[in-house]
């Protein structure tokens, strides 16, 4: 599945790892590969609502993006708006103002039209510019919200949602993630946990509990290749109701960011995919790179119990010397979306 899942990986931090993707990977290359296992979360407090997610956490990712938003240029910041159906908190709205607001998202096919049963039903895809002081664009806010007829405690125990479950008995694996020989390898989708090593040498400490830092490798529509450290949190995830609603949020990590990256390195940057003197692909100079983020809700929809409302927002920061100013991805977005939320809907009737 590409909207939830993008490989076969079968452990916590990879997989929430994978979820930093998912938000952006409506901007990608259409193919995804299957990332590397990685070190295990501590799940020995995993039955208690604590462990299970961030709201208990003084560092609470959801409410930093919510308020303070996230950080894309040094002199701007966007704030993500809360979920529609359930607050940052974890509480589902109530009836009457859910179904207000999927009368708002369903908009000309009305709520029947919208939450019917179909691979084709209607998806609402948003898409807004950021600007700086300026006037010119440096991002996109992307709104997303469709609807699946599976329960969340169904999600949650098929393969939806294998990116938030863990194989304990899974072996260690790790990636490189320096330039590699084959060029088709710059066109694909990647990602792995942090080694103990990286953590140490960044001076980062992981809460196994509930969040996952994953480094992954995102081209963006064959020009651009973004690298970098995911930090994805589960930050509503209830033990005691599966089927209530979840939120999932993520960020490129600032800690892991510096103002001129090492392209052998881990650290946050954008490099161009651009052709050498014999046609072949390779990339361009490492740049710094911020401003990528956002949250997966999962609520169910009002008056059906079999049927659940996804809502992706997310945020991409956009350099002018990505596209040269074209408006590539706010073009793209919407056909790109569809496409991986029709696979998602198939994977989940099968």
């Amino acid at each position: 599945m590409d909207l939830i899942r993008f490989g076969t990986l079968h452990d916590l931090a990879s997989r929430i790892a994978r979820c930093a993707t998912l938000l952006a990977a409506v901007a990608c290359s259409a193919q995804s590969h299957a990332p590397a296992h990685a070190q295990q979360p501590n799940t020995a407090d995993a039955d208690t609502t604590e462990a299970a997610d961030e709201r208990s956490s003084n560092d609470n990712l959801l409410r930093r993006m919510t308020t303070a938003g996230i950080q894309l240029t040094d002199d701007k910041s966007f704030t993500l708006p809360e979920p529609t159906f359930v607050s940052i908190d974890g509480e589902a709205a109530d009836r009457a103002t859910a179904l207000k607001a999927l009368e708002k998202i369903s908009g000309r096919y009305g709520i029947a039209g919208f939450t019917r049963n179909s691979v084709v039903a209607p998806i609402s895809v948003q898409t807004d510019s950021i600007k700086n002081d300026a006037g010119d664009r440096i991002g996109h806010f992307i709104d997303v919200a469709f609807v699946v007829h599976q329960s969340i405690a169904e999600i949650r125990k098929s393969e939806a949602l294998d990116d938030f479950k863990s194989d304990p008995d899974a072996p260690e694996k790790t990636i490189e993630y320096t330039d590699q020989d084959n060029p088709d390898e710059l066109e694909k989708n990647k990602t792995r946990s942090l080694t103990k090593q990286e953590l140490a040498q960044y001076g980062v400490t992981l809460d196994g509990n509930y969040e996952a830092l994953g480094y992954l490798q995102m081209p963006l529509l064959s020009k651009v290749i973004v690298r970098g450290v995911a930090r994805a949190r589960r930050s509503v995830w209830p033990t005691d109701d599966e089927n209530a609603p979840i939120i999932l949020t993520w960020l490129l990590d600032s800690r892991f960011g510096s103002p001129s990256p090492d392209p052998e390195s881990i650290s946050n940057q954008w490099r161009a995919i651009e052709r050498d003197s014999v046609g072949e692909k390779v990339l361009g100079p490492p740049r710094p790179y911020a401003g990528m983020g956002g949250y997966v809700a999962i609520s169910p929809v009002p008056d059906k119990e079999t049927a659940s409302i996804i809502q992706l927002r997310f945020v991409i920061h956009e350099p002018y010397d990505w596209f040269d100013g074209r408006n590539l991805l706010r073009s793209k977005l919407p056909i790109l979306i569809q496409d991986r939320v029709r696979n998602l809907r198939r994977e989940l009737k099968d």
